[in-house]
């Protein structure tokens, strides 16, 4: 028993605190908490420069303003990292009125990657809900000028409670039980779940777009998904010879349900749409913030940190994802102001097109640590690369991939720091909880083998490298504030940011100290053949099961019309 106890309590040993790092998360400590920029960083960003939609003018200038901040506090090696991105967009101005059968000022704000409108357009709405490409001819000469309702309203309903919200005890707890059964394969049924239906939606994308330009559509109207006066905003795509034609935008749901009524009772709205919006094709690439602690070892290991940069267009972006920016940044300025001289070299990331599907994190691992095999066909490279056929296997390992030890990422709100997910690299759990030892006044330390997906990280733990999210208190974040006109400054709490900054410096000066790198899972590799078997087996059932639910609900939504 000794003997299989003997390679963890190795491992253990190698991570432990010396007197040294207790030293320093004292100093760690003062710096945080009473000489914080957590603040000053983030009010810049969201108040001085704005909505940083990925591609717009505000994203460079946030590129090149984080990227002076971090030279002034002496970082090196700082550079903006380019990747292939697409169309940059912006808006500068936005109106909606309904000008009949009354005049009511409408709420709302432009989808992105869609053109202006060209001054003040007038027109007639028109319920939309083709979905297929027979059913687009029954509109064939009806649409010219008018404004499309895309789709059925939102229901009104009870309010989710509580909007805010902390983690108690019970619900930490209970966020560490392992879900077995998913585990193995959720990574490749969720790929290989969305292709179908994501293909034929592809190309019924491309048939409508040159449907809406033939009829002349006036424009498209969106309701928010969200109810209470929240906005909640997207963007079509911004793939070059791909952004949608017409004027879109997405207003209040209660708004878009008042419309809804009045067509219902056989009323004709008029709606008055003003956007004033610009398409960037200069440059073609987004870029990533990058800079640096170098570390002293002579060919040193890397340790990284970061956050996306980007936000969407509606507001400031403070909570996604302007804290964990400002709490990046912060970690480095506390280690630089303290002097240290770390063995690893601790790099920041601030990443583009984060909300567009992890592009510039994405790009970047595959620059510097590891690639997957593309299409052969060079009519598939041309598809998104969730729509690829080719599975993607094996992973090939580049330059940097043995000298990199560990990133860990902040992307979910301004709440404090609760601990940390492994993504089921359960060696890491002795070590953190190790870290989490002089801080723990200040966060449960809770440690679960759960996996955080949908940010940054998982580009790093994708291809089999150590990559971390941490457990953030919810807050409000996804009741009001996640991709809505009020992801605002005003939503964040100063303190949580402090708590965040404190503990992200000291697990980046742990990481870049100990003895050895980060432990890692084993690489990744996809399905067995038996395995992809069963995996395509439970999509056809659910294609088919879809495709037999939305036939029968646009059956009953055309009756109950009729």
């Amino acid at each position: 028993m000794k003997r299989l106890l003997l390679p963890l309590l190795c491992l253990s040993t190698s991570f432990a605190l010396t007197a040294g790092d207790l030293d320093m998360a004292n100093k760690i400590r003062t710096e945080g908490f009473y000489n914080s920029h957590v603040m000053d960083t983030l009010e810049h960003l969201t108040d001085n420069i704005g909505p940083r939609l990925t591609g717009s003018p505000q994203m460079l200038e946030a590129n090149n303003w984080t990227k002076q901040q971090l030279e002034k506090w002496g970082l090196k090696n700082a550079y903006l990292d380019p990747f292939e991105f697409g169309r940059g967009w912006s808006h500068d101005l936005a109106s909606i009125d309904m000008v009949s059968p009354r005049n009511v000022t409408l709420h709302g704000i432009p989808v992105a990657w869609t053109p202006g409108t060209n001054g003040r357009v007038v027109g007639e709405l028109v319920f939309f809900d083709a979905v297929t490409e027979a059913e687009l001819q029954s509109y064939k000469g009806k649409l010219n000028g008018k404004f499309l309702m895309m789709g059925e309203p939102k229901k009104i309903g009870e309010p989710k409670m509580p909007v805010f919200k902390r983690y108690d005890s019970k619900s930490l707890s209970k966020l560490k039980e392992f879900p077995v059964g998913r585990f193995a394969s959720h990574q490749s049924s969720f790929t290989a779940d969305r292709k179908d239906g994501s293909m034929r939606s592809y190309k019924f994308r491309k048939v409508l777009n040159k449907f809406l330009v033939e009829e002349k559509v006036a424009g498209a109207i969106y309701s928010s998904s969200r109810q209470g006066g929240i906005v909640s905003t997207w963007g079509k795509t911004h793939r070059v010879g791909n952004t949608y034609p017409i004027p879109a935008i997405v207003i209040e749901a209660e708004h878009y349900a008042m419309l809804s009524r009045m067509m219902g009772h056989g009323k004709t709205p008029k709606v008055a749409l003003n956007i004033k919006a610009q398409f960037h094709d200069k440059d073609r690439n987004a870029y990533n913030t990058i800079a640096e602690i170098p570390g002293t070892d002579s060919d040193p290991e890397i340790v990284m940190v970061g956050g996306h940069l980007d936000s969407w267009h509606a507001s400031g972006g403070a909570v996604d994802n302007g804290a964990g920016v400002a709490v990046s940044m912060e970690a480095m300025r506390i280690l630089k102001a303290l002097d240290v001289k770390p063995k690893r070299t601790i790099r920041i990331a601030l990443w583009a097109g984060e909300e567009q599907g992890l592009h510039g994190s994405k790009a970047y691992v595959e620059e510097h640590f590891a690639t997957r095999p593309k299409p052969e066909s060079a009519q598939e490279r041309k598809l998104p690369s969730y729509l690829w056929h080719s599975k993607g296997w094996p992973i090939q390992p580049k330059g940097d991939w043995e000298k990199f030890s560990v990133y860990f990422n902040m992307d979910g709100g301004s709440g404090r720091f609760r601990g940390i997910f492994t993504e089921g690299n359960v060696a890491t759990k002795p070590i953190f909880s190790k870290w989490f030892g002089p801080y723990s006044d200040l966060s449960t330390g809770t440690i679960t083998n759960k996996s955080d997906n949908y940010t940054d990280h998982e580009s790093f733990d994708n291809v089999g490298l150590p990559g971390f999210q941490f457990i953030q208190d919810k807050l409000d974040y996804f009741t009001r504030l996640h991709h809505s006109h009020l992801d605002s400054f005003d939503h964040v709490v100063e303190d949580d940011l402090k708590q965040a900054s404190v503990i992200m410096a000291a697990f980046l000066y742990n990481a870049a100290m100990a003895d050895e790198r980060m432990p890692r899972k084993p690489m990744p590799v996809g399905p067995t053949a038996r395995q992809q078997r069963k995996i395509d087996q439970k999509v056809e059932k659910a294609r088919r099961k879809r495709e037999r639910n939305a036939s029968r609900a646009i059956d009953t939504e055309r009756y109950n019309r009729d």
